[in-house]
């Protein structure tokens, strides 16, 4: 007797053969297509192949510039402190990095935005400040700070309002060295890639929201069903600034 497959269950066939098929078309594999989270952090900073890289030594090959080779190693210190003090905490990645561990983005990126609970958020300013962060200024629930070993932007968005509880409730446990972090799920964070579309859509910022959740159900990470039920849920408001993003 066959097994009969409900609507969630579909949509994951549907997700997971278009990832497959993706993968087919570009020559890659699927596990390039959607790299997860270790990965995608190790491409922010250096890492065993850049720093095999480094050692080679070509005849004629420049050195990396001084100033150049400092914040990239800020870069890996910050990130190999960030990920021990969210180690085991009620937060999550969300922005450019989960988008890349998802395969939404085929390049690297290293802007860090992480989804924290509200009790966690005095904790993590202190945090970010000994690491020489400044706070920049706050829109709406997030926290947008500046770092400046690494010269790098950092947003905390505090998790209030029915969407990003929904989304920190709901997130994925993973890990980068063994330390027990957690990644937002892709259709909670294609769902808060629209609701920051429909903030900024007439700036440059709101068409990187619009390729992102573009990205994200191209490389099957999720499904605009599952996308438009996160939507419904919590903010059904929003589903027309959906139907925009994929009209265009």
């Amino acid at each position: 007797m066959g097994v009969l497959l409900g609507a969630p269950a579909l949509s994951h066939v549907r997700a997971n053969r278009r990832r497959s098929a993706l993968a087919r078309a570009t020559g890659r594999t699927e596990r390039q297509i959607a790299c997860g989270l270790e990965e995608a952090l190790w491409e922010a900073g250096p890492n065993p192949v850049t720093d095999f890289a480094d050692a080679l030594e070509f005849e004629g090959k420049p050195k990396m510039a001084s100033d150049k080779q400092g914040k990239w190693e800020a870069l890996g210190h910050f990130r190999e402190e960030l990920t021990k003090f969210l180690t085991g905490k009620n937060a999550a990645f969300i922005g450019g990095v989960a988008v890349r561990s998802y395969g939404g983005r085929t390049a690297a990126t290293i802007d860090f935005d992480v989804l924290i609970e509200p009790g966690l958020l005095r904790e993590m300013t202190k945090f970010l400040e000994g690491q020489g962060g400044e706070l920049q200024g706050t829109v709406e629930n997030t926290y947008s700070f500046r770092i400046k070993g690494p010269a790098m932007d950092l947003d905390v968005r505090v998790a209030k309002g029915p969407l990003d509880e929904a989304a920190l409730k709901g997130a994925q446990k993973a890990t980068f060295e063994g330390r027990k972090l957690k990644i937002v799920g892709a259709a909670a964070l294609a769902a808060m890639k629209v609701k920051a579309y429909s903030e900024r859509k007439d700036g440059p910022q709101g068409a990187v929201d619009r390729t992102d959740v573009r990205g994200l159900l191209k490389a099957g990470a999720t499904t605009e069903h599952e996308v438009r039920q996160v939507l419904s849920k919590h903010r059904p408001d929003l589903l027309g600034e959906l139907t925009e993003i994929l009209r265009g």
